[in-house]
């Protein structure tokens, strides 16, 4: 589950006198009638959504719905957190189309929202995660700039089972695979190609595009290849390290499309960005 923010000062005195309030709150809601007090939780949970956290960029300030702690974290580390997809996106020419595969609850959806210049399909098949990606657009007014989509990609078209929880906001949910197994929870999810997406349903071809689907990278390129061969696809930005065997297998399927790798980072994480020479 992500921090709120490692450089974040030590908890304040009010900070820790509110969550007394808070239990003292929670205490007096269990002593009510049941309907009572469904009723005034709804209507707290209710205000609490609509408090939402602001971060400074340096293309303005955008607004974040949080639900628990992980998806206060995603927002406070917005710049930080992999700082080399911060700059990839400011380098976007404008009046692009980017695709964010794997955008959890949005944070570089949005940030690429804020240029005002670029069109964004945001991908992410976790209902949690998904509500919050549609809700913070919402709330930023982002609706003609971000199509948000409930759907994973892969391979090929199929209803898959996802594992995740409905109370673990912001997290990272799988498909399969030891770590999926951390939640107990199933989820049914859509999951379709690159190429459907654009040849039977019309969607934009990328001109930028972002993966980040630990575990189903291959599967995702894989789905797309007449779409990644397509001139139109500049950049792809994935997170895997050229020094593992999975790493080598993403550089070879990108290289297979006319892509070549331009730069590799590693901070949180280990991302990979790959161009289309002219």
């Amino acid at each position: 589950m992500a921090e709120l923010n490692p450089e974040s000062p030590p908890e304040d005195l009010e900070s820790k006198f509110i969550k007394k309030e808070i239990q003292v709150l929670l205490y007096h809601l269990q002593g009510l009638e049941e309907v009572t007090r469904a009723r005034l939780q709804g209507d707290l949970t209710q205000a609490l959504l609509e408090r939402t956290m602001t971060v400074s960029t340096p293309r303005g300030p955008v607004s974040f719905v949080t639900v628990n702690r992980a998806s206060a974290g995603r927002a406070a580390t917005m710049l930080t957190k992999q700082p080399a997809t911060i700059e990839w996106i400011d380098r976007f020419d404008p009046n692009g189309v980017f695709w964010d595969i794997g955008a959890n609850v949005g944070v570089y959806s949005l940030y690429a929202a804020l240029r005002g210049d670029t069109r964004v399909v945001a991908f992410e098949p976790a209902a949690v995660n998904y509500f919050m990606l549609a809700a913070n657009c919402e709330i930023n007014r982002f609706e003609d700039r971000v199509r948000c989509v409930l759907a994973g990609l892969g391979s090929s078209k199929s209803l898959s089972c996802l594992a995740a929880s409905q109370f673990a906001g912001a997290a990272s949910f799988g498909f399969g695979g030891k770590k999926a197994q951390v939640f107990e929870g199933r989820q049914a999810a859509i999951v379709l190609t690159m190429d459907q997406l654009v040849e039977e349903f019309d969607l934009p071809c990328p001109n930028y595009i972002k993966i980040d689907v630990p575990g189903l990278t291959l599967d995702i390129l894989a789905g797309g290849e007449r779409t990644l061969s397509s001139p139109d696809v500049r950049e792809v930005h994935v997170e895997a390290s050229e020094t593992s065997s999975s790493g080598r297998r993403v550089i070879d399927a990108l290289t297979r499309a006319g892509l070549c790798l331009d730069r590799s980072s590693a901070h949180g994480s280990s991302d990979l960005t790959f161009i289309r020479r002219a």
